[in-house]
């Protein structure tokens, strides 16, 4: 057998095998006399593949064959190459081509392990090389590398024909994840040829099981007493999270172990050795198997948590950059405002739209549900709703037609409530209101009013009517226009802000600049709320009608 030199191992459909050495590249494959290994199937292009190295891996490339370049079942144009790899060139019938090169760590450690069977002490050997190989295992970041490390491992420790690995998946069905045979080489996944009564046993106990089983009938041996040709060997131990350990009181409480998968182990070759293999290596297999999968499941959870991390992040940045980057400054009017979501992005939203007669639209739009399907259909709408006020029609026709545009692109169970109001330079302040929060005007002599509207939500019925109003506004005069995150903001007992809670607030800032009066709001909702969380998305809006400083 070769040692550090890469080969690959041909099986035809007899199951004839034979080994070619790469011993330089690159090295073709195809129907051609002159590939370095030629295969003679007239579904095999003439130069079908070529096998490269870029001082680091071995890559297999696929050179415009009719029929395509395979990897363990997956068409690839390019695609390195790891041990054990099944390389398919077109039809499925085909012959199996196996790569397989060195592993440093593994093959080591798998032939310390052959030699332990010659030691006087086999199961002191077995117990110490598979912590050893615990430890190994822990290191691979790879899913895919523990799994198959911890097949391989198993079949070379029980001396097996072939290992399969089942899994549970999320939803906890039992799924076959990985088939390996001696030597380090892939299998096929849609393996049907294994005693599925011993794996269900298994599953349905949680205990191990070590039989003889006749290949024909699958039953076992011990119900006929007869030992006959054609019998396999079979293991199959259950893959179990350890049990954890609670403390109620003076009560101690042991969890049930859950199973995380079986593997499963047979040979014909040698079908009484296998059957004879320790238990105490069983076990300590079982383990250590179900340690590293757990470890790997645990990482690979940790960095699908840090991927979400990262991308919602980048979603509040792109959702925080749609936002007005600075507000517009004017001689009649000044302007506040932010936007606080609950989550890392929300369905929230402010804007400011210039007019011709340098007049300005102020949106405050509030999506509901929260995270990111709300920040989503924000974001759509934000652009939908800007793009069409830019144009200036009446307001009735600007919401008919958004409201339109959402019943038509948005699921019946998400709408949006908006307020929005265009501001003239002699105080004038036309506005519509769908489903939103009302407005306060908070009056320069301290009064506080209310700005009412029936219109409804937008997004929730196709053909609706929308009204419009209009407010005159004098020097002084402050508009406060918020998304119910602000009324509704919640202690730890669970009661609300309020409305009237607001409304007094106001009622002691007449006269503030609008930079003041946010903070003033924003700090009674804080002081409020206390250390509850942060119920809703927070937008607010503060307008000051007047000459400014």
């Amino acid at each position: 057998m070769p040692g550090s030199v890469p080969r690959i191992v041909v099986r035809d459909a007899s199951g004839n095998e034979r080994e070619v050495e790469l011993v330089h590249t690159p090295f073709t494959l195809g129907r051609q006399s002159d590939n370095d290994l030629v295969l003679l199937d007239n579904r095999i292009s003439r130069l079908h593949a070529s096998i490269l190295h870029d001082g680091h891996d071995y890559i297999i490339q696929d050179t415009g064959s009719r029929h395509g370049t395979f990897v363990n079942g997956e068409r690839v144009t390019s695609c390195p190459l790891r041990s054990g790899d099944l390389i398919g060139l077109g039809v499925a019938d085909a012959c199996q081509i196996y790569f397989l090169s060195e592993q440093a760590a593994l093959p080591r450690l798998l032939a310390e392990i052959g030699k332990a069977r010659e030691s006087p002490l086999p199961q002191l050997q077995h117990l110490g090389l598979l912590l050893k190989m615990a430890e190994m295992l822990n290191r691979a970041p790879a899913l895919e590398e523990v799994l198959t490390a911890l097949v391989d491992s198993a079949i070379q420790i029980a001396d097996a024909e072939r290992g399969l690995l089942f899994l549970r998946d999320d939803g906890g069905r039992l799924d076959l994840r990985l088939a390996r045979g001696r030597g380090g080489v892939h299998l096929p996944p849609a393996l049907s040829d294994y005693s599925r009564e011993v794996v269900d046993r298994v599953v349905e106990t949680g205990r191990e099981e070590a039989t003889l089983q006749e290949e024909t009938t699958g039953r076992s041996a011990n119900e006929t007493g007869i030992l006959r040709q054609g019998l396999r060997g079979v293991v199959a131990i259950p893959l179990q999270k350890l049990p954890m350990m609670e403390m109620g009181g003076e009560t101690i409480i042991q969890a049930a172990p859950e199973l995380l998968g079986v593997l499963y182990l047979d040979s014909r070759a040698r079908a009484t050795a296998l059957t004879g293999l320790d238990r105490q290596v069983l076990m300590t297999l079982a383990i250590e198997g179900a340690t590293v999968i757990e470890n790997a499941r645990m990482f690979r959870l940790t960095r699908e948590q840090e991927r979400m991390r990262h991308e919602l992040a980048l979603a509040r940045n792109i959702q925080q950059s749609l936002l007005p980057r600075q507000l517009p400054r004017s001689d009649f009017f000044e302007l506040r405002a932010l936007s606080i979501p609950c989550q890392t992005v929300g369905g929230d939203y402010y804007d400011v739209v210039r007019l011709p007669g340098d007049r300005h639209g102020f949106t405050v739009a509030d999506v509901s549900g929260k995270g990111l399907p709300a920040a989503m259909m924000a974001a759509s709408l934000q652009g939908a709703f800007g793009a069409v006020a830019a144009g200036d029609p009446e307001l009735p026709e600007l919401f008919r037609r958004v409201n339109e545009f959402l019943v038509e692109r948005t699921p019946p169970e998400m709408f949006a409530t908006m307020f929005y109001g265009v501001l003239g330079p002699q105080g004038e302040f036309c506005f519509a209101n769908g489903g939103h929060a009302p407005p306060l005007v908070l009056r320069a002599r301290a009064e506080v009013r209310s700005l009412e509207s029936s219109n409804f939500p937008l997004g929730l019925f196709a053909g609706v009517k929308f009204q419009a109003f209009q407010e005159r506004l004098e020097a002084g005069d402050h508009v406060l226009i918020f998304s119910d995150g602000v009324t509704e903001a919640q202690d730890a007992r669970h009661e609300l802000f309020g409305e009237s809670r607001l409304q007094s607030l106001l009622a002691s800032c007449a006269g503030l600049s609008t930079q003041v009066l946010t903070d003033r709001v924003v700090a009674a909702i804080r002081e409020f709320v206390g250390t509850a969380p942060q119920a809703d998305d927070l937008t607010l809006l503060v307008l000051r009608y007047g000459p400014t400083a």
